[in-house]
């Protein structure tokens, strides 16, 4: 959706919430569409705004309502617990998920298997190694990686779980719902337990200087 000046909206630079504001052009004191030639015809619009967050200003750029900068989304980046093969899939799904639908799905189901692959689930396919881990996760994560099929539409394209980084044509809102998976499942899976643990050894460190045995 494109940013309005003087709308309010999550800012794709810092992430904030808040009113963003027309920029300051040459062409004007106050420009948010400008008009520019292309094949004869007036046909497309450069829309211009700033995130009014001091710590940012960032601007945001859109051309017939795709957002073209900064590039990419609005997601958070990829934490730092996660393995970095996963993260570079992760990262260039949504950096391409404004541009093309199918390449992001493409990734993000690649990023998905190899996570389940580093949680030691390996079957015949992405469709199988889903069943798999649907065992092992509590119902609410379960139930959002089974969506990824029906979403998917794994039975009427095959290729997406047999082949899962191959381009091919994805139904309505299937990326993005990959894309929020993956992030349950980081959680899940790397961040969670990396806070657990890192509260694990504070606590053990107050044990310790309390002459008191640390925790098993």
């Amino acid at each position: 959706m494109v940013i309005g000046a003087n709308e309010t909206g999550k800012c794709p630079h810092c992430g904030n919430s808040n009113r963003f504001e027309t920029i300051d052009t040459s062409l004007s004191s106050d420009v948010s569409n400008i008009k520019f030639h292309k094949d004869n015809y007036y046909s497309e619009t450069l829309k211009i705004c700033r995130c009014t967050v001091e710590t940012c200003r960032g601007p945001i750029v859109f051309l017939d309502g795709q957002m073209i900068w900064p590039l990419g989304t609005i997601r958070p980046k990829c934490p730092g617990e996660v393995p970095k093969s996963l993260t570079e899939d992760y990262n260039e799904a949504c950096l391409v998920e404004p541009l093309s639908k199918k390449a992001a799905a493409a990734l993000a189901r690649r990023c998905l298997q190899n996570l389940l692959h580093e949680q030691g689930i390996k079957k015949r396919d992405l469709d199988k190694e889903i069943e798999e881990v649907m065992k092992q996760l509590p119902s609410y994560l379960s139930e959002s990686i089974d969506a990824i099929r029906v979403i998917g539409n794994f039975a009427a394209h095959p290729t997406k779980f047999k082949q899962t980084g191959e381009i091919v044509e994805v139904e309505e809102g299937e990326a993005e719902w990959t894309l929020d998976v993956l992030e349950q499942l980081f959680d899940f899976y790397y961040v969670g337990p990396a806070k657990t643990k890192a509260k694990r050894t504070t606590l053990n460190s107050k044990l310790k200087l309390a002459g008191k045995s640390p925790l098993k």
